[in-house]
């Protein structure tokens, strides 16, 4: 009976299956150690089931159409990748998140085919944009940022504030997203680009401007 089960068990379909078990928790690695929503476990388990259905998609399809299974992987991992994007008061966070959610289900369907060289490939390629270009990132970020900014005044008791001036001042560039009213106090929402230098002259002249009630600066850059 024994050796009739491990005869069912063919040795390349468990192989795919070890080796995507190890690439989904290689992938996950990089996402756990910043902490993030989708880590070791869940890209691991996302890696191997798209391995999975891509093989029985292959068998349950045979001849006439071997990817019926596999052709809806994507849309299923869509609402995974979906659920761990958050929208803040001046920023979205998750989507690299969700993109290396979307890249594991990928790398599965590639390591059910059998590609394991493309497969290695890609996940050395993946792991090294996660975490290379992320120090790059760092490094454009100490020359120019960009940060979102909200400005409340009271016009009862100062007229309307010249913001093109006072931006223009430290050398930053604005774009006027949004204002609105409670009553008497205006805010004005701004996104801004420039010098991190100058952005925290300019963050200290506006929190000590008497005609500012309320100032706000987006802590982390986008």
């Amino acid at each position: 009976m024994e050796n009739v089960l491990f005869q069912l068990i063919e040795l390349p379909t468990v192989l795919k299956v070890v080796v995507s078990c190890v690439t989904g928790a290689l992938l996950g690695m990089e996402r756990e150690f910043h902490h993030k929503a989708a880590g070791m476990r869940t890209l691991t388990l996302i890696c191997v089931g798209s391995t999975l259905f891509t093989i029985l998609s292959v068998e349950l399809g045979m001849p006439g159409s071997p990817d019926r299974v596999a052709s809806n992987i994507l849309t299923g991992v869509g609402f995974i990748g979906a659920g761990v994007i958050f929208k803040g008061t001046y920023s979205i966070d998750g989507i690299t998140t969700a993109a290396t959610i979307w890249i594991a289900a990928a790398l599965g369907i590639g390591v059910g085919m059998g590609h394991y060289t493309l497969v290695t490939i890609a996940l050395i390629l993946v792991l090294i944009v996660l975490q290379g270009l992320k120090v790059i990132e760092r490094r454009i970020s100490k020359i120019r940022q960009k940060k979102m900014v909200s400005i409340s005044f009271d016009v009862s008791q100062t007229k309307e504030l010249d913001f093109p001036s006072i931006f223009k001042r430290f050398n930053v560039i604005h774009s006027h997203l949004m204002v609105s009213r409670n009553q008497n106090i205006v805010e004005n929402r701004f996104e801004i680009k420039g010098n991190p230098a100058d952005m925290k002259e300019m963050s200290h002249y506006l929190q000590n401007n008497p005609d500012i009630c309320q100032f706000e600066m987006q802590i982390n850059p986008l």
